[in-house]
């Protein structure tokens, strides 16, 4: 729980990020976001490359060393956000990485969960609700699990358990309720195995299909790079 609302709040001041600016100088309250040019560098682990955009490094625990990078890029007339990245634990790495489109609406996010170094979630978005999640869940950097998501919630879930490359588990939701689970039990990329009773060969083709090289059976995509 510490380390959700941690991630919360953090992604909530980088937003935001009011406060005083310019070089820090002790001036602003407890928990105020001070934004300089003249804080202490995060470049350990960037992934927001600035190029001839704007870049604004933000102090969110006064320490004059920045804690977040965001970078803005001009549209037309206008100039939005394309990328954000914060170091949520204050190690001076970096856990969060969040990537805008040209209207400055959030199209990926991706997370180290544990500070590993090694990014465990990577949320994909439209229109402002998540609609695929892959996850490294034993931190090896491979993705092993695909979360599918419908009007912001659970709609089929596929995860690769063996880590041979192929999917061979499934979750089936209802309006974002668990009704169904399947596994492959002998490596043949059919669900063999049911948490119910037996599935019509109908409800076996559609985890057949997607482990033969259907929607999100890429397990192997590595999260540590850009995936996209």
């Amino acid at each position: 729980m510490t380390r959700v609302l941690l991630v919360l709040c953090a992604i909530a001041l980088a937003a935001g990020c009011g406060g005083a600016k310019g070089k820090t100088g002790g001036k602003a309250g407890l928990g105020t976001a001070v934004e300089g040019s003249g804080l202490e560098r995060i470049d350990s682990n960037k992934r927001c490359e600035a190029g001839k955009n704007r870049e604004v490094l933000v102090d969110l625990n006064q320490d004059e060393k920045a804690d977040v990078r965001k970078i803005y890029a001009k549209f037309g007339e206008g100039e939005v956000i394309i990328c954000r990245e914060a170091d949520l634990n204050f190690d001076r790495k970096l856990d969060i990485f969040v990537y805008f489109d040209e209207t400055g609406a959030i199209k990926r996010d991706e997370l180290d969960l544990d500070y590993d170094g090694s990014i465990d979630i990577i949320s994909m978005y439209a229109e402002g609700k998540v609609v695929k999640q892959e996850m490294d869940t034993n931190s090896n950097g491979v993705v092993d699990r695909v979360r599918f998501l419908e009007d912001g919630v659970p709609a089929r879930v596929e995860g690769d358990t063996d880590a041979d490359g192929r999917v061979d588990y499934w979750e089936y939701y209802e309006a974002g309720k668990l009704i169904r689970v399947g596994m492959d039990t002998d490596n043949d990329g059919r669900a063999d195995a049911w948490n119910r009773d037996e599935a019509s060969p109908a409800e076996e083709a559609a985890p057949s299909e997607a482990a033969e090289g259907g929607e999100g059976t890429d397990t192997k995509a590595a999260v540590d790079g850009d995936p996209y």
